[in-house]
């Protein structure tokens, strides 16, 4: 559970045709079908939801809220005390404010998923639930399920996210512009695990540089500083910074790191990234496993998107890639 280069038009490979592929998404609003019952649920309300909801409705109670499992007798308790407090019930009415029309994110999300099944035909394309987390998560998934926590995209400009302590680096992550890319990377994350143990810091980066350039096939057209997480000023910077950061890795010998230390000042989330200049977005190690695999892809145009997937030796694609900013 749970958690580029600009290409000009036409220039795009990845940007391909994919209205003959036969899908059509399937949204359910959980948070309106929770919140549409007044004062306290009935056990036959309850059920109704778990019923529709099934695996979501337990991970939802379980794992989100924390209200514990169906057969506890104070869970219905439990459960209406989140629908009926006042607070929640005022964040409930800001996510409606902002999504009660939801067919925009629902329409890219069903391209989104068209070229998932172009690429990735045998695999499950989930089915979209939204909710109210009470800020808990933005995203959480299983084998057939893609939620995406509504409260988590309600604006940069959202009053409770700093009261609850949310860093601004993360707050100005957390709008509509990046609750597609944002639910996308979140399904891909699952789908596509780095297995290795301890793995370096090459290791990370060119898995995470797949992660992105699969995002790139997924969304050809969305901006790349939304797919990485970043703004227009941060992925301005990498771009113009690209051959600094690659020869500061290699001055540094950071490659073969394995220290987790190490590893989390270059992959993890952060305002800025260590050791470099005032400007420099954090997960600078994403940014230049991403430019390693699109180098690699291009020097071997015949490896599918699920060859790519599939190649777990971050040294080989980092030698075929003949990356050199």
């Amino acid at each position: 559970m749970l958690t580029f280069l600009s290409f000009s038009c036409g220039n795009n490979p990845l940007e391909i045709d994919v209205s003959d592929v036969n899908l059509t998404l399937t949204l359910k609003r959980f948070e309106q079908d929770l919140f549409s019952h007044k004062g306290d649920l009935t056990e036959k309300q309850i059920d109704d939801l778990n019923e529709k909801y099934t695996a979501f409705f337990q991970d939802f109670t379980q794992s989100v809220i924390n209200v514990g499992a169906r057969n506890n007798p104070n869970f219905a308790y439990k459960l209406s005390d989140f629908t009926i407090d006042s607070y929640i019930k005022e964040v409930y009415d800001d996510v409606e404010k902002q999504y009660a029309d939801f067919s925009p994110y629902q329409k890219d999300l069903e391209a989104a998923f068209k070229h998932y099944k172009h690429y990735f035909p045998k695999k499950v394309v989930p089915e979209i639930i939204t909710y109210v987390s009470g800020f808990n998560y933005s995203i959480i998934t299983d084998d057939h399920y893609l939620g995406i926590g509504l409260d988590m995209f309600l604006g940069s400009d959202y009053k409770a996210y700093p009261q609850l302590g949310y860093p601004q680096y993360k707050i100005n992550t957390m709008t509509k512009d990046y609750l597609v890319v944002g639910a996308i990377n979140g399904w891909v994350s699952t789908e596509f695990e780095l297995a290795e143990v301890q793995a370096n810091l090459l290791t990370e980066m060119i898995h995470q540089g797949k992660m992105l350039y699969l995002m790139d096939a997924l969304m050809p057209k969305a901006e790349n500083y939304l797919k990485i997480g970043y703004n227009k000023a941060q992925i301005s910077w990498c771009e113009n910074n690209e051959k600094s950061i690659w020869f500061f890795f290699i001055d540094n010998e950071l490659l073969y790191k394995k220290e987790t230390k190490e590893i989390i000042k270059y992959m993890g989330e952060a305002p800025f990234t260590q050791g470099f200049p005032e400007g420099s977005p954090g997960r600078i190690g994403h940014y230049l496993g991403w430019q390693i695999v699109k180098a690699y892809m291009a020097k071997n145009p015949k490896i599918t998107l699920e060859q790519l997937m599939q190649q777990t030796d971050a040294q080989e694609i980092l030698n075929q890639s003949k990356y050199k900013p």
